[in-house]
């Protein structure tokens, strides 16, 4: 250690290279050396400049290419490893209450800490009301007030209007032929224009045949199939990601063992001394700082899992279900648009809680 504490840290990450690459050397020889020798391609004793040259004139093709090659095989194993084989936790008001308990924990459950992990559980509660109210009412609006109003369900009608007057699902939901896309109307417009026609009949029933033959309230319609088809797509690719973190958090529950070990480490390199360390590498006392995933008693996976995952897999089916039924029932091509980004705000909510809820202490925990 003194001997590496004179030499500095550039000899301390020269050191632990070459150990490395004699370590991993016999590795990489034996799993390579199958494919290699299949291909006819030169491996072992010679440089790698050599050995680059040799395998690309066996293969027919400029030493250039086979190197562009080979760093593309680096790139995929790169992003194989890196696309399957990590998980984590964002910055949201759930990971916060899902991490500060394993730290409180690690540090003998100071009180400080203790307040800081309190809070956050209140955060949480107060997201799972806000979220469930917003859906809630999404869902009053669907079922239960446009039924009151006599709306039906929109389905596809007006779906084939182009094919109009002869084409297949041409008659709308007033009984009568579409005809064309000039006689098609959202739902506020064409029940205004269905009222007024119904009153002047009201009013005047001796001149039906005029007012019939005069006013055309036209058909209740979707505006754009397609339109409507691919904002539905880009929603639940939206919404994908928040999915993503609750099966990582299972996953974490799943994998950790069963007891308590310690999240936060304080962790200062030897090759020096920490005084030495901070002045070459401008760190600080928190850059000693290392937080790890690590055990979690049984207890508390028992505990995350009824009050974190299952509460915001639930919001998340719920956000999925009447999002698209949402999406579904929006006629206009505008409305469509504006909807599909509104509605993922419901799941970015336990986000911007996060941020604008929680103090500065726990937003620095999660970086």
């Amino acid at each position: 250690d003194d001997s590496r504490a004179g030499e500095g840290p550039g000899a301390e990450a020269k050191l632990l290279a070459a150990e490395g690459d004699a370590k991993a050397e016999p590795i990489r020889e034996s799993s390579n050396r199958a494919s290699f020798s299949e291909m006819g391609l030169t491996q072992g004793d010679d440089s790698n400049g050599q050995a680059m040259r040799r395998n690309a004139e066996k293969l027919g093709i400029s030493e250039e290419d086979y190197s562009a090659q080979v760093a593309t095989g680096k790139i995929l194993t790169h992003l194989m490893n890196v696309n399957f084989n990590k998980c984590g936790l964002q910055l949201s008001i759930y990971d916060a209450a899902f991490v500060m308990p394993q730290i409180c924990r690690s540090g003998t459950w100071p009180r400080s800490l203790d307040y800081l992990a309190a809070r956050s559980y209140l955060f949480l509660f107060a997201n799972f009301c806000l979220q469930l109210f917003i859906l809630y009412m999404i869902a009053q609006e669907e079922q239960i007030m446009d039924k009151f109003a006599g709306q039906m369900y929109l389905c596809n009608f007006g779906a084939n209007v182009y094919k109009c007057p002869d084409g297949p699902d041409c008659i709308g939901p007033g009984g009568t032929n579409y005809q064309n896309a000039g006689r098609m109307y959202d739902w506020e417009s064409w029940v205004t224009r269905t009222f007024v026609r119904d009153s002047l009949l009201k009013l005047f029933p001796d001149q039906t045949d005029l007012i019939l033959e005069s006013i055309d309230p036209g058909e209740y319609g979707l505006e754009n199939y397609w339109v409507r088809f691919v904002c539905v797509f880009i929603f639940m690719m939206s919404v994908m990601s928040d999915l993503r973190s609750t099966l990582d958090m299972v996953y974490i529950i799943w994998c950790v063992p069963n007891k308590a070990e310690p999240w936060v480490q304080y962790e200062v390199p030897t090759w020096a001394t920490k005084e030495q360390i901070k002045e070459v590498l401008d760190l600080g006392e928190l850059d000693f700082v290392k937080f790890r995933i690590r055990g979690i008693p049984l207890k508390w996976k028992i505990l995350n899992l009824f009050t974190i995952i299952l509460p915001k897999s639930f919001i998340w089916v719920m956000t999925a279900k009447n999002g698209v039924m949402f999406l579904m029932e929006t006629a206009g091509i505008e409305d469509v648009i504006v909807n599909v980004t509104a509605l993922t705000f419901i799941l970015n909510l336990d986000e911007m809680f996060f941020y604008h809820s929680s103090i500065v202490g726990v937003r620095w925990f999660a970086w």
